[in-house]
């Protein structure tokens, strides 16, 4: 996938979104990679040092491309309760990172992780769910990728069954 476009529609996205309070209209025609059905999580960062200000996704796409899920997801990142608040004179000193998600792929066991290269997703029978993306810091072993899946869905081994789910992510930044 191209670099530039995908981190192009995340700047222009949160441009348009500072400047009007109004989402961008989709891009036509679409780049290839901007036409295909993925999910993605945005991060926007402060420029010196990468200080983290907002970041949204989801393990699953709901929107029918790239594009309007890089839209969505930016939008969202910059509107969440969580978020400092964003103004004009933030625009320059803005950074993004967008890390598209490969298909899923079902697995029964950690030794079919490694938390270097794969994400993880896990979804109890309660409907609970985590996402732990690749390369997370603190986290260097399958075992350890689990237990903070765990932790964050709030899910108790003992009493829910789970479903776990693999992937690749490529990572996107500024």
């Amino acid at each position: 996938m191209s670099r530039g476009s995908i981190l192009k529609l995340a700047r222009q996205t949160a441009e348009q979104y500072i400047k009007t309070g109004q989402p961008l209209a989709l891009p036509w025609p679409l780049a290839y990679e901007l036409s295909q059905q993925r999910a993605c999580y945005v991060s926007i960062f402060e420029k010196p040092g990468r200080h983290f200000r907002a970041m949204y996704g989801q393990a699953l796409p709901y929107q029918q491309s790239l594009a309007e899920e890089i839209i969505i997801n930016t939008i969202t990142a910059m509107s969440s309760r969580h978020a400092s608040q964003f103004r004009r004179a933030d625009l320059s000193y803005l950074a993004f990172s967008v890390a598209v998600l490969g298909p899923m792929e079902r697995i029964t066991s950690h030794v079919h992780l490694s938390p270097h290269t794969h994400g993880l997703y896990i979804r109890s029978d309660r409907d609970k769910s985590s996402i732990v993306l690749p390369q997370r810091t603190g986290i260097e072993t399958p075992d350890e990728q689990i237990a903070t899946a765990y932790r964050e869905a709030g899910i108790n081994q003992s009493q829910e069954a789970i479903s776990m789910y693999r992937f690749l992510v490529t990572h996107y930044d500024d």
